[in-house]
């Protein structure tokens, strides 16, 4: 099954059960913590006040690194302005399509140097911390040895908005990276599937409310 199909058949089961989190924007700049040194949670505002006031919300709950994985705007020379976090920018679009396996090598390798600190907290983004942060945050916990189910149901815990749509890419990179064949390839990636049609959630309803705090 294509990513692309992967992304309708977790829309189709969410939209049929109308699993809709309460208030999808009161989570939008909510700091989701997965583990006491990685977070979650919705890119750096375009609005400057906005923005230094959630940088100083990261500073008080001891991040000390920001990996932003969304493509829409590259925030780096603000924080390095206005905080002491370290900007690391691994941009892609959501597009709903493939995820290129270069991407969460980049993404994990980045990650797991910083956590070797264990001093250090990462916060990782994207806009709206819907899919690709909760994706890139998902692959980091496979790479940290988490089994899939445990990493997806940790990160829709902390995160009711996380639809982490990119998670059946992640998992064949890992899996692949691992050393697995094309059958446990296909059975993990079946599971994890199999983990969302279980666990649906409307993005669409998500993604909406959001998009209209425009202004944030």
């Amino acid at each position: 099954m294509s990513s692309k199909s992967n992304v309708r058949s977790f829309l189709q089961s969410s939209l049929g059960h109308q699993n809709r989190p309460a208030n999808p924007e009161q989570w939008w700049h909510a700091i989701c913590k997965v583990t006491p040194n990685l977070c979650m949670s919705g890119g750096i505002s375009n609005n400057n006040a906005t923005a230094r006031k959630q940088l100083s919300e990261w500073e008080a709950a001891g991040v000390t690194h920001y990996i932003a994985v969304h493509e829409e705007c590259n925030r780096g020379h603000f924080v390095a302005t206005n905080s002491n976090i370290e900007y690391i920018y691994l941009g892609v679009d959501d597009d709903g399509g493939k995820r290129d396996p270069k991407w969460f090598d980049e993404v994990t390798s980045r990650a797991l140097k910083i956590m070797e600190d264990p001093n250090a907290v990462l916060m990782i983004t994207c806009w709206m911390g819907v899919n690709r942060g909760p994706s890139a945050t998902y692959a980091v916990l496979l790479a940290l040895g988490w089994e899939p189910r445990r990493a997806l149901h940790e990160i829709r815990t902390v995160r009711p908005i996380a639809c982490t749509i990119y998670s059946v890419d992640a998992t064949k990179w890992w899996v692949k990276r691992t050393g697995g064949d094309s059958t446990q390839v296909r059975k993990a990636c079946a599971d994890v599937e199999q983990w969302h049609v279980e666990n649906p959630l409307d993005m669409y309803h998500v993604i909406r409310a959001i998009g209209s705090r425009t202004g944030a």
